[in-house]
């Protein structure tokens, strides 16, 4: 690891090993692309480098936690400072699971971006998969400039769909919240919040009988006038197995689908991607390859 910027977030020397997995990085512009150096890391996060799939300036992040899961009571945070002028992109070697939680302890997963002037995020995770009696809380937060440029996904899964016949909405808890600001000012909360069993029974007629739910967040400093509508013609083609719907607000595009099948569910984030990429980042979608 290299030392530490005065801003850069670090662990605490006190957490238990193997129990507070930890990892901040940084992405800032050197050699005419954009380069992440890892400023802080604590096992199981693992640093794997960055690759370059679109053969350009912005590195690909593969984010691997190698505990498999959260295990009663464990804890991950990741510290992302994304310079001015950066673009990159982030993603996970495999689904979130978070296992069963029998003495009743919460797993808590927090993902922190902080995105200068003029750069670019892409954060496209695998699912999260909540096991029974599990306990979770869960924290995506994302700091852009006005300037700067986003897309990120958020795809939570019923549980372990296809495990015997089936284990769905059988977590104990969870809270699980989103949210985007734009120098300072609160434009994105999205927040699922089941944390009794009352509140985890409603949630299969809520999701109208489907078993994932996706969230899209797309922002530019300025759009194509009818991006928004071809993103919405993009999710009516999904089909009956998949109902999406966008909207623009303050101008951020929004999109909540909700899919019977995770595949179905990662397509449609795929679609929608390869709908708005262009106008953000200034290149088509091409599929990700995780080595």
């Amino acid at each position: 690891m290299i030392d530490a910027p005065p801003y850069a977030a670090l662990p605490d020397p006190s957490w238990a090993i193997g129990k507070h997995a930890f990892l901040s990085l940084r992405a800032l512009r050197r050699r005419g692309r954009t380069e992440i150096d890892p400023i802080a890391r604590r096992i199981p996060y693992q640093w794997q480098g960055s690759f370059f799939q679109d053969h350009d300036d912005q590195p690909f992040i593969l984010l691997h936690n190698s505990a498999g899961g959260f295990v009663e009571g464990d804890a991950a945070e990741l510290h992302v400072v994304a310079e001015p002028g950066t673009r990159s992109l982030f993603t996970t070697t495999a689904a979130t699971k978070f296992y069963k939680c029998e003495a009743a302890e919460t797993s808590r997963d927090l993902v922190n971006f902080i995105v200068g002037e003029e750069a670019l995020l892409e954060y496209l995770p695998d699912e999260v998969i909540p096991f029974a009696k599990s306990r979770i809380e869960r924290t995506t937060r994302v700091a852009l400039h006005a300037s700067s440029r986003l897309f990120a996904s958020d795809v939570i899964s019923a549980g372990r769909v296809s495990y015997g016949a089936g284990e769905l909405f059988a977590f104990a808890s969870m809270r699980s919240q989103f949210e985007v600001r734009i120098d300072g000012r609160l434009v994105v909360l999205d927040r699922l919040v089941a944390c009794e069993p009352e509140d985890v029974a409603v949630l299969p007629r809520l999701w109208g009988g489907r078993t994932h739910l996706a969230t899209v967040v797309a922002y530019a400093p300025s759009f194509p006038h009818d991006l928004v509508e071809r993103v919405q013609e993009r999710c009516e083609a999904f089909g009956g197995r998949c109902e999406a719907g966008a909207t623009l607000i303050d101008g951020v595009i929004f999109v909540r689908a909700l899919a019977e099948q995770v595949w179905q569910a990662h397509e449609a984030v795929y679609r929608i991607w390869e709908t708005v990429r262009p106008a953000i980042s200034g290149k088509p979608a091409r599929r990700i390859r995780k080595p």
